[in-house]
């Protein structure tokens, strides 16, 4: 679920400096609340990935297909 973006000095799990925004992310929640800076800090740290692809919405597309209901199999 969304949350106020926020950065920190632990980086927690993650292996570089981002910001979060997302509080279904494990490395957020690797991170404590204590050590939760308000505000992105754009200038030196990324949006965390992990972050980018929870916000995203579930895609809406069908899955493919594998064999139709006239294949020979």
């Amino acid at each position: 679920m969304k949350i106020p973006a926020f950065h920190s000095q632990w980086r927690g799990l993650a292996l570089e400096d981002a910001w979060h925004d997302n509080d279904e992310c494990f490395i957020v929640k690797s991170i404590p609340r204590a050590h939760r800076i308000p505000g992105k800090e754009t200038v030196t740290r990324k949006h965390c990935r992990y972050c980018v692809l929870l916000n995203e919405p579930a895609t809406s597309k069908p899955l493919p297909r594998l064999l139709s209901a006239e294949s020979d199999y």
